[in-house]
């Protein structure tokens, strides 16, 4: 018998204690309490107030304990379903429990097939949705774009139809207003079979975001409400440059953020206590020799972590930010920066990882940086499982076996063991100098462009019926008669 034997069965890092983890959230209620936010939407403005927030025009500011009693009334756990019934893609929200995925919105996209940098445009969301649907670490599908062949303001309309028709796995959509988010919200429960069934198995997450410093705009906030009285897991993500719409200090920066996100959390509860809010902050520092946006700077890694620690310390679920970087193309700098930010992600433990595959401060994003990121998210996911030691892992009864001198390849344990407990790479290369001349001599960036094409040349069999596709196709066409004294220029459907 062993008593008071301690096991870690895994790796992790906390970066701040105890004692700054309470400095930071005085701080947010501080702030929510002394300071408050610009609250520019009438509806909001009026839960809030009858909630009993203290609303003074546009200013709103929320009492510390009525905050604390939305935190409390907040999901801590919750799960995204898959559309095909495989409960192996569905997300489980809750401690300890990381998923990645992509971002949105990025205007650029590195075609496939040129490598030339050029805008996002529709046919290229079932690209992103296909290689999605094809990476087993890729675990939640965004359309890593924002269209620019179709009206601006259906746009994310239309990358939720094309992701919806390409991939079964759980979709972050975004929208610009009650009229899109509506829209898509009806595809979500038409494949669900109905409001009460999407409530029971919701398929999607919605994505808003405030505008930082401490402003929650009409739109956002309309979608906010709309998400909350429909229950559709929300991302509510504020999005504070540290020395330009954020304090150049990391902590200010990160007070800041939390402020923005629990701001979403007290108007989400008393809107629908309960409703399903998962909070962000892509946090970053503003470059001041350049002025953009950083993605692959160590602030972003390093904010990205302590945001994470705090949320998992108030008890809420948080989307992440990793799997990204400031290159302009898939090359050694993206692979470098990709490799950090998402072991930092993964070793604190967020929820919701995303950006994965967004390149130059997210104006770009690339299908061989989603493919690449995937094999970097295997890695960190072997580091992350750790070394267990007992008496069947030490092994000592194989070593009296082979003895001084002899070898293991051949050995029963290294037949059982080695295809679980060693890594074996997809992508990286280990071949001898040879060999790896024989095979091409490609490079990691040539390899893995070859995986795309494979990934896009494989052939599928529908994944929506027809019935849901000709429902999906109605309610397009009902957006597009919005907008039906344009001349558009692209056929959806065709």
């Amino acid at each position: 018998m062993r008593t008071n034997y301690r096991v870690n069965s895994g790796t992790n890092f906390q970066m701040l204690s105890e004692d700054q983890l309470e400095e930071l959230f005085e701080g947010v209620l501080h702030v929510l309490e002394n300071i408050g936010l610009e609250v520019k939407h009438e509806q909001s403005r009026e839960i809030l107030e009858e909630a009993g927030a203290w609303v003074d025009g546009e200013l709103v500011r929320l009492p510390s304990h009525m905050v604390k009693d939305a935190l409390a009334k907040a999901p801590r756990s919750f799960t995204i379903y898959a559309r095909d019934g495989n409960p192996e893609n569905n997300i489980h929200i809750g401690p300890g429990r990381a998923h990645f995925g992509p971002g949105p919105t990025c205007p650029n996209f590195i075609d496939v097939e040129t490598m030339e940098r050029r805008p996002y445009v529709l046919s290229d969301v079932p690209i992103v949705a296909k290689v999605v649907d094809s990476l087993p670490n890729i675990d939640f599908c965004e359309s890593l774009g924002s269209v620019d062949n179709v009206p601006y303001d259906l746009s994310a309309l239309y990358e939720f139809a094309e992701m919806f028709r390409h991939t079964t796995k759980p979709i972050v959509a975004w929208s610009f207003d009650y009229y899109d988010s509506n829209a898509i919200h009806r595809i979500a429960v038409e494949e669900a079979g109905g409001q009460e069934a999407f409530e029971r198995r919701p398929n999607y997450v919605h994505y808003c975001e405030p505008l930082s410093p401490l402003i929650s705009t009409t739109d956002a906030l309309n979608k906010l409400v709309f998400a909350a009285e429909k229950r559709i897991p929300t991302v509510f993500t504020p999005c504070p440059l540290a020395g330009a719409t954020a304090p150049a200090t990391l902590a200010g920066t990160a007070v800041q953020a939390l402020t923005e996100s629990l701001f979403g959390i007290f108007l989400s509860q008393a809107r629908k206590p309960g409703a399903p809010l998962i909070i962000g902050g892509l946090m970053s520092n503003m470059d001041m020799r350049t002025t953009v946006y950083c993605y692959g700077s160590p602030e972003m890694a390093l904010l990205s972590a302590a945001y994470t620690q705090i949320t998992k310390w108030l008890g809420l679920p948080e989307y992440e930010t990793a799997g990204c970087s400031d290159a302009k193309m898939f090359d050694e700098q993206a692979a470098m920066e990709a490799s950090i930010n998402i072991a930092t992600a993964a070793l604190i433990g967020g929820n919701m990882i995303h950006d994965v595959g967004y390149l130059e401060q997210g104006l770009t994003s690339s299908p061989e940086m989603l493919v690449a990121s995937n094999e970097i998210i295997d890695r960190v996911k072997r580091i992350m499982r750790g070394i267990p030691v007992n008496a069947e892992e030490v092994g000592l009864g194989v070593m009296d076996e082979v003895g001084p001198g002899g070898h293991y390849l051949d050995h029963d344990h290294t037949y059982s063991r080695f295809k679980t407990d060693i890594w074996r790479p997809d992508l990286t290369d280990r071949l001898n100098w040879q060999n790896w001349e024989a095979a091409g001599s490609k490079s990691y960036r040539d390899r893995v462009h070859e995986r795309v094409i494979e990934i896009l040349e494989k052939e599928e069999e529908p994944l929506m019926d027809e019935k849901m596709y000709k429902e999906l196709r109605r309610i397009c066409e009902l957006a597009d008669e919005r907008h039906k004294d344009e001349e558009l220029d692209f056929d959806m459907f065709g």
